[in-house]
């Protein structure tokens, strides 16, 4: 991410509150906070999917296209349990804004981790998807 789309995307972080419904789906603002930060840890290998593969990559990216929801890898499900559980929102936003700064300063022989649906991605690839799943969550709620 560029310093420009990090700072906007920051600005977008600071206007949620716990007032800020979604427009779709069943998560809370703090719920997809802590989504938004578990897409980070699955770049970097810290939190895996349950399970790799089960979903053909050409399906996900003409649901992407569609601009409908694609579902969350199984192990990633917050309305489900399965995600990092919120603390408080203030908290979580900045650990969200931790990871996207540490993200965007990868370099660019970092190797992120298995993607569950794409697999094997390069690092300009997990990027695209960073900028493309933190946008869509921030629309959600909308800001």
């Amino acid at each position: 991410m560029t310093e420009i789309q990090i700072q906007r995307f920051f600005g977008r972080i600071e206007r949620l509150n716990l007032e800020s419904k979604p427009s779709f789906g069943k998560m809370n603002v703090n719920q997809m906070v802590c989504h938004c930060a578990d897409f980070y840890r699955m770049a970097k290998g810290v939190k895996k999917a349950n399970e790799y593969g089960k979903i053909n990559p050409n399906d996900i990216i003409a649901i992407a296209k569609t601009g409908k929801s694609v579902p969350a890898p199984s192990g990633f499900g917050q309305t489900e349990g399965e995600g990092t559980t919120a603390t408080n929102l203030e908290n979580d936003k900045i650990i969200l804004k931790q990871h996207i700064l540490e993200f965007s300063n990868f370099t660019k022989n970092y190797k992120c981790a298995v993607h569950p649906y794409l697999g094997e991605i390069s690092n300009k690839r997990w990027h695209e998807l960073a900028v493309y799943h933190l946008n869509h969550h921030l629309k959600q709620f909308g800001v």
